[in-house]
């Protein structure tokens, strides 16, 4: 088991759930994120693609099976991938993750 199995493990079967105040489309290219501090993030594709998955709530290692259903991508790269945009999200309070 790698570094990233490890840290993964401790996140595979927490929930991820959006916290922002609110959010819109900018086209269909943008999806445009505002926290409860009223600061606005833009994320462009794959990030408005995982907002959209995780609208309802979803546990992390089902993300994980979707994105990897869906990229043509190895395993450590898309947890690694994955738990880097958790880590951002929750850091700018997009994201809330729960037991």
């Amino acid at each position: 088991m790698n570094y990233i199995d490890s840290i993964y493990g401790k996140y595979q079967h927490l929930v991820v759930q959006p916290c922002y105040r609110k959010a819109r489309l900018n086209g269909t290219d943008f999806l445009i994120v505002m926290n409860d501090n009223l600061e606005t993030f833009y994320l462009a594709a794959t990030a408005k693609e995982i907002m959209e998955t995780i609208s309802t709530g979803i546990k992390v290692d089902d993300l994980y099976q979707k994105l990897q259903t869906e990229y043509e991508i190895d395993a450590t790269t898309l947890k690694s991938d994955i738990l880097e945009f958790l880590k951002d999200m929750q850091w700018k309070r997009v994201i809330c993750l729960s037991a």
